[in-house]
């Protein structure tokens, strides 16, 4: 799988991003309730990509819908954010350590390839600087070969961005674009000294310390 290429946006795909980011930025509160002709009305579109993007959103975990009534936001508690951040440790830290002895200098030139794809951007967003972190532990976990695993920590990775946003604009902070740079060069530069005990330090470190 080549995580360096970007797929082409559909307008499900541009629906129900907008619809995200509604949610993130409590323009949807957690007791509102989204109608889908409304939905219609608003972004200017026909039903079938709303009603598509609402199923994606469901399957996610991110709505939940009421027969004839309508879709709600999912509550995430103080408990879930704590779980889902355990569980991405937890599978994060034993496919690095099951892994460790597996990468080659291709896999670690696509990882270098990757921080310094980052870097070279001068604007980003919160959903840009949640994307190449997503990218990044994606790729590193891809070295294992272990679909199971990689489709578990994809779906853990997606509501933790959600949780991170949502947090972002919830305190209005600031963007560090070394955010991510910084500690990916350290799990790099770890990985080419071939320091398994420093390497899980900076994951460790990467996925509880922030983005």
């Amino acid at each position: 799988m080549d995580f360096a290429k970007t797929k082409k946006e559909t307008l499900t795909d541009k629906v129900h991003n907008s619809i995200l980011e509604m949610i993130i930025q409590n323009a949807a509160p957690e007791d509102m309730v989204l109608n889908e002709s409304r939905l219609v009305e608003i972004f200017g579109v026909s039903k079938a990509p709303v009603r598509e993007a609402l199923i994606r959103l469901c399957s996610e975990g991110v709505l939940e819908i009421i027969p004839r009534y309508g879709y709600v936001v999912v509550r995430l508690t103080e408990k879930d954010e704590k779980d889902v951040a355990n569980m991405r440790l937890m599978l994060e830290t034993e496919a690095l350590r099951n892994n460790f002895g597996k990468f080659s200098q291709c896999h670690l030139d696509r990882l270098r390839e990757q921080i310094e794809r980052s870097c070279a951007v001068s604007s980003m967003s919160i959903w840009d600087m949640l994307n190449f972190n997503e990218e990044f532990h994606m790729l590193l976990a891809a070295n294992g070969e272990n679909k199971i695993m990689n489709r578990f920590l994809g779906e853990i990775l997606q509501i933790q961005k959600r949780i991170y946003a949502r947090h972002w604009w919830r305190d209005q902070k600031t963007l560090d674009t070394n955010t991510n740079a910084v500690p990916h060069m350290k799990i790099y530069q770890a990985l080419c000294d071939g320091s398994l005990e420093q390497c899980m330090d900076a994951l460790r470190h990467d996925i509880t310390g922030g983005f």
